[in-house]
């Protein structure tokens, strides 16, 4: 009875430490101001010089990705990062028509 005590122990206190190892800062500290730290990008996305902007009136950079999986595999698309009101977490938000725009910013690039 003791072991398992134990070994559940040891495995909580593990979990907690990769939780918290795997929670990286987004944000870097100089003096009383936090700056935001670009976001990861995947090794196959470009990010380009077009905006998206959306009914707000907050605009975005492009970034096209190019699908290497599924049925979607050598198509390209483009997504913006955007951060939650709620949460204030960072996300990719695949746009809408996103292959035509792609196609059109592919075009202008050629």
């Amino acid at each position: 009875m003791r072991k398992a005590i134990i070994t559940i122990a040891l495995l909580a206190v593990a979990v907690s430490m990769s939780a918290q190892e795997s929670n990286t800062k987004n944000y870097e500290r100089k003096g009383d101001t936090f700056v935001q730290v670009q976001s990861e990008i995947l090794p196959n996305d470009q990010v380009t010089a077009y905006k998206w902007e959306d009914a707000k009136g907050n605009q975005y950079p492009i970034i096209l990705h190019t699908y290497t999986k599924g049925d979607k595999a050598g198509r390209t698309t483009c997504y913006v990062i955007r951060t939650s009101a709620k949460t204030g977490k960072e996300y990719r938000y695949f746009l809408p028509n996103g292959e035509e725009i792609a196609k059109e910013i592919i075009n202008e690039n050629e």
